[in-house]
């Protein structure tokens, strides 16, 4: 469970590097990159940064190591806005999230074909 102080320094540094992320995709020759998700661990000592990657020209995990590459670029914007004793560390990850709803959906759409279409009337 995150306290409030926690969910709020993740919220602020979401609101502070999302811009800066999604105008990076264009850097990178185009593509969509956003920031969905930030966790901060109670010691304020480690943000974890969850990116969605779609349609880049680079591949996720080129621009996932990127990104924890130039983390101090980050890092320094963080401080340049954010008022804390020490910033937390950057950790940017892949947020798959999407690609397990698509799986899953595919999943169901499996099962839903397998199953006899008038299951109502043998019932009878």
């Amino acid at each position: 469970m995150e306290s409030y102080r926690t969910d709020r320094i993740a919220k602020e540094i979401r609101k502070i590097l999302s811009q800066t992320i999604s105008l990076l995709g264009k850097e990178l020759g185009g593509g969509l990159i956003s920031l969905t998700k930030v966790t901060v661990t109670k010691d304020l000592s480690i943000a974890k940064l969850y990116i969605s990657i779609f349609g880049a020209k680079y591949t996720p995990l080129e621009i996932i190591n990127y990104l924890n590459e130039n983390k101090s670029y980050f890092r320094n914007e963080l401080g340049n806005k954010m008022r804390l004793r020490a910033l937390p560390d950057l950790k940017f990850f892949l947020d798959d999230t999407l690609d397990e709803i698509e799986h899953i959906q595919k999943m169901i759409k499996e099962v839903q074909s397998e199953l006899p279409e008038n299951s109502d009337e043998s019932a009878d």
